[in-house]
């Protein structure tokens, strides 16, 4: 029978880590056929000579649990080689969850990943109340990504423990017993695993956390016997200390991991990044998790791929003009109207005057401008933060107060470029350190959060062409394997994260030479028209999801091949 598309003479990186090799892809319906040489006839034929062709990429960390609803190409992560995502993390979602809790919910989401409340209400549809009713509704609608999800802490708490589940107020044993089933049922329903939140900066927006932030040891090795029970699913949680909350907190979070991990079975991952306040603690994270595993607890740090932070931007949330102590009536103003104004000598003046009085500190202390950087190009290498392409660094060549540098950097390029202020994995060569460790998973790229403040989805588009193509940090076939066949393992996901026979044909096309970031771009693509940051990519010559090619040169096909994952213990 004929192959309904064939992958043809391109350079095969499959996955597990064996070194790349040429071969063509031959898929029927949605699985790969064979990897071998083919020169017979297909429904379609990709010419990927000179190409590499990877499986699809795994993100195991987004906040896509509404946008994929409405937008089922998961947008930006689709322009990213992305083909696998899975929502429900830092302990909050939409399952299970009563009537009655769903504005309780939205407004959670609003507070901890800055996805506005008014969006959210106009478009989910809450067509469920159960975990196993939430994954029905995902999969009776058209989705172009294929989407797993994990129970979340804060649904669940709310949803066993109503009103005093937003609390700190400890479970009672019946509330445990309640959760544990809850969790059991879920899997049984096909979830990827539970997640919870323990960092106290995330918050509501009336500041209250995130219920679960505290949970008990008993809590939480309740959760996890949910997952031993089911013989399958990782418990992944954002810790505590890890961002900076103080310096010897994540030593609290080893005394129960550990001892979780090895109880339940189950393997735990947790955010690791570097950070401002605490510059060395990921270090220490990291030797504790090393000596964890040697005494038999799978714990496996989830780590980003470069600096994290807040973009300033005209359009989003956060208006560079904010820097400026004069400049707050002209905050707020349409775009259109602001480069015009802003060219004029007497708004200048006006706008400039005082900056020396500027204390030097941003964002309430968070940071300060040494840490402020133009993003105004486009590519990869825009993200190497280092002193010498700070404002103040470019102010200091041309002899201006950094706030003037900036002035003119928004002028001279049209009010269209962003400054990023890094707040996690500043020093570059830490996060590569990060990266490079055996135990390791990348994660941590929030796809469809942060909305008006950060874009973050290409972290496999930095992944390739920053640390295998520039920095030379480790093979091209070892950092495939970790943006693939590693996550998909480990989440149970069967048949995906290689290039082999049998396996589900989630396919890239890529041309490495050429692959970049684009710069980011404010669009307005949420329900309401409220903006929505997003970055796209060049070098993606096509993205197959299931058989199908949902992406070609950077453009959507309007193929919508994408299904529900379940974990591997999951029966139809």
């Amino acid at each position: 029978m004929k192959p309904d598309l064939v992958v043809r003479g391109g350079t095969v990186v499959d996955g597990t880590g064996a070194p790349p090799f040429e071969a063509d892809v031959v898929v029927h319906g949605d699985r790969i056929r064979a990897v071998e040489k083919f020169s017979g006839e297909a429904g379609e034929i990709i010419d990927a000579r000179g190409k590499l062709v990877t499986p699809g990429f795994v993100d195991v960390h987004t906040h896509l649990d509404a946008q994929i609803t409405w937008d089922p190409l998961g947008s930006p992560s689709n322009l990213h080689g992305v083909t696998s995502v899975i929502v429900g993390n830092c302990g909050v979602g939409f399952a299970p969850c009563k009537p009655q809790d769903r504005d309780y919910l939205m407004f959670l989401m609003e507070g901890v990943e800055d996805i506005p409340q008014a969006a959210l209400k106009a478009g989910l549809r809450w067509n469920w109340e159960t975990f196993p009713e939430y994954l029905h509704a995902l999969a009776s609608q058209r989705l172009g990504l294929n989407v797993g999800a994990h129970l979340s802490h804060a649904p669940l708490r709310v949803y066993v423990m109503g009103e005093r589940g937003a609390t700190d107020t400890p479970a009672t044993d019946a509330e445990l017993a309640q959760m544990r089933s809850c969790v059991r049922e879920a899997m049984q329903a096909g979830a990827l695993g539970f997640d919870t939140g323990r960092t106290t900066m995330h918050r509501t927006p009336s500041w209250d956390p995130v219920p679960g932030t505290f949970a008990d040891r008993r809590e939480l090795s309740a959760l996890a016997s949910g997952l031993t029970d089911s013989g399958t699913g990782v418990f992944e949680l954002i810790s505590y200390g890890g961002a900076g909350e103080d310096a010897t907190g994540y030593q609290r979070e080893f005394e129960w991991m550990e001892p979780v991990a090895r109880a339940s079975g189950r393997p735990i991952s947790l955010s690791m990044i570097q950070c401002l306040k605490y510059p060395d603690v990921w270090q220490e994270m990291l030797h504790r998790a090393d000596a964890a595993v040697a005494r038999g607890a799978r714990i496996v740090p989830q780590v980003a791929v470069r600096s994290v932070g807040v973009l300033l931007g005209f359009g989003t949330s956060l208006s560079p003009l904010s820097m400026f102590p004069n400049a707050s009536d002209l905050i707020g103003k349409p775009v259109d109207e602001l480069r015009g104004l802003l060219r004029d000598p007497a708004v200048r003046a006006k706008v400039l005057a005082g900056i020396h009085e500027t204390s030097g500190e941003i964002l309430g202390g968070m940071a300060r401008i040494e840490n402020v950087f133009p993003l105004k190009d486009r590519g990869v290498l825009a993200y190497e933060n280092t002193p010498d392409k700070s404002l103040v660094a470019i102010g200091k060549r041309a002899g201006k107060h950094p706030l003037e540098s900036m002035f003119d950097l928004i002028v001279e390029h049209d009010l269209r470029n962003f400054f990023i202020i890094p707040l996690y994995n500043t020093d570059l060569d830490a996060a590569g350190v990060m990266l490079n460790h055996p135990l390791t998973t990348i994660g941590l790229g929030d796809s469809g959060a942060h909305t008006s403040q950060t874009s973050d989805s290409g972290f496999p588009t930095f992944m390739l062409a920053y640390w295998v193509r520039h920095r030379k940090l480790m093979s091209l076939e070892r950092a495939v394997r970790k943006l693939t066949f590693d996550s998909a393992q480990m989440w149970g996901l069967r048949d995906r994260g290689a290039i082999r026979a049998g396996a589900f044909a989630d396919l890239n096309v890529i041309d490495l030479d050429r692959l970049d970031l684009r710069l980011p771009e404010v669009k307005h693509e949420l329900p309401t028209g409220a903006p929505h940051l997003s970055q796209g990519a060049v070098g993606y010559d096509a993205t197959v999801v299931n058989g199908k090619v949902l992406m070609r040169n950077g453009a959507p096909t309007g193929a919508l091949p994408g299904v529900v994952l379940r974990n591997e213990r999951w029966a139809e």
